[in-house]
């Protein structure tokens, strides 16, 4: 049987405060919390879900997702400064 951390337990696991926690949840912000399990009325974490979120936090911040730079197209000839951006991208 693994170990069942409370959110006051979470909490100062990972140094927020409790009431964050009960916030993430009730707002659905469910991605920046990790899986959770409902006892009745009763939130828990399993811990090694904890652990397993904490890993995949260092991941991303270690190696971000880079998004596309998406230039937006005008009507008219390109710029200059406009075609080198693109030249640049491609």
């Amino acid at each position: 049987m693994q170990k069942l951390l409370s959110p006051t337990e979470l909490a100062s696991f990972l140094s927020i405060a409790r009431q964050t926690i009960y916030n993430r949840i009730s707002s659905g912000n469910i991605a920046s919390l990790p899986k959770y399990i409902k006892l009745g009325s009763l939130v828990r974490f399993p811990l090694a879900e904890v652990e397993a979120w904490i890993a995949l936090q260092i991941n991303e911040t270690q190696f971000p997702k880079l998004e596309p730079v998406v230039i937006a197209r005008r009507r008219g000839r390109p710029t200059k400064a406009e075609q080198i951006a693109r030249r640049r991208i491609q």
